[in-house]
């Protein structure tokens, strides 16, 4: 079974950001959307806390949230890194915006750049199409299991 992996960054707030690790088996890639993304972000968002204290104890055990159009398993990985993200404040308006707003600040294209800290974990994701006949599979190289 191959897998595709994707990388996006989640901010948890004004100033943390959590890196995530999405794998998707390459038959469902196209399958896979932005939109399908904050769904599962909002169906397993109650259910980070407990996995973020599962992580400190070095547990690497997935959990799997179902409905009727996908299921996902996902858990909270410790992570070595010391990327950092850039974010820039405010954000500057297409120019076409600013025309139609009809009016000019005198603060136009002045920002400034806010840099969050990275968590030192992250959120693994492995999402698939629902299928009550099959049962969810991980890719190998993660390493972990499922409840």
């Amino acid at each position: 079974m191959i897998f595709v992996k994707q990388e996006r960054v989640l901010r948890t707030s004004k100033d943390m950001l959590i890196a995530v690790h999405i794998y998707v088996q390459e038959r469902n890639v196209a399958w896979f959307t932005d939109v399908l993304l904050q769904e599962m972000l909002q169906a397993i968002k109650p259910r980070l806390q407990e996995k973020i204290a599962e992580c400190k104890k070095g547990a690497k055990v997935s959990s799997v949230f179902t409905n009727s159009a996908f299921r996902v398993a996902y858990y909270i990985s410790k992570v070595n890194s010391s990327s950092q993200i850039l974010i820039q404040e405010p954000l500057i308006k297409s120019e076409d915006e600013q025309n139609s707003a009809g009016h000019r600040d005198v603060d136009d294209g002045q920002f400034t750049y806010i840099a969050p800290r990275m968590a030192r974990s992250a959120l693994v994701l492995i999402p698939e199409p629902f299928d009550a006949n099959s049962t969810i599979a991980l890719p190998e190289i993660l390493d972990a299991s499922i409840e």
